[in-house]
């Protein structure tokens, strides 16, 4: 037998990158999380970063992270995350790029209740994405671009007490406000099946603001150039 419901939530992002000349890149973001009219859920996270750009079409990255969760009417729980992905970005052809991710990760739970037991499990992300030019609507120095993209997930093993089986489609509006700041305004919606032995599923509304910062180490003067390095960024 299986239920639905459906939540709305609100994100609230900001990351940081700092380029240098070797190909690597340091930094991170962090994250407050919750429901849009109340206080029942409550997340923040913290997440520095290390990326190895390859070469212009091909990236990789490290992370650690920690995410706290505040629940109204479950346990709160703990997350350290480690993960590994490995991202791309074709060239633009015409009026778009498509990029995507493969990403893995390892994550430790702790829960505050005596009758769940610390848990750890991996979880395999995949993410395909279109994104369009830089449409120059509000002058060369500060366009705006649009995204949609689809994001799945799949936990191994069974042995999980919340949370499994997520997929995520976003579409975006991004805005480059200078040459090493943009924002972009997703909206999200996410599946979720929580609880696998009553088959609980919940239509996550998600509205998220994420803000951009590159600081770019190498001094280059070249605002175009800036601009097409840093087209794509992190899609966590």
């Amino acid at each position: 037998l299986e239920s639905s419901s459906i939540d709305n939530q609100l994100w609230l992002d900001y990351s940081v990158k700092v380029k240098t000349a070797t190909g690597f890149s340091y930094g991170g973001d962090a994250s407050l999380r919750g429901l849009w009219l109340n206080y029942e859920w409550n997340q923040f996270l913290i997440r520095p970063t290390v990326n190895y750009k390859i070469n212009r079409t091909f990236d990789a990255a490290l992370a650690v992270a920690l995410f706290q969760i505040w629940n109204k009417n479950y346990p709160n729980i703990t997350e350290v995350r480690i993960h590994q992905d490995f991202s791309f970005e074709w060239p633009p052809v015409q009026w778009f790029s498509v990029f995507g991710r493969a990403r893995l990760e390892q994550r430790f739970f702790s829960y505050q209740a005596e009758e769940l037991s610390n848990e750890f499990r991996v979880r395999g992300r995949l993410l395909l994405g279109i994104q369009s030019q830089d449409l120059t609507w509000f002058g060369e120095k500060r366009p705006i671009f649009f995204q949609t993209l689809y994001e799945g997930f799949q936990t191994f093993g069974n042995d999980t007490n919340f949370i499994l089986n997520q997929s995520r489609f976003h579409i975006a509006l991004g805005h480059r406000i200078a040459s090493n700041w943009r924002y972009e305004i997703h909206f999200i919606r996410q599946g979720t099946r929580l609880n696998p032995q009553n088959e609980l599923r919940v239509n996550e509304h998600i509205f998220r603001l994420r803000v951009f910062h590159t600081i770019d180490k190498k001094k280059s003067k070249n605002i175009i150039e800036e601009i097409e390095n840093d087209r794509v960024g992190n899609f966590n």
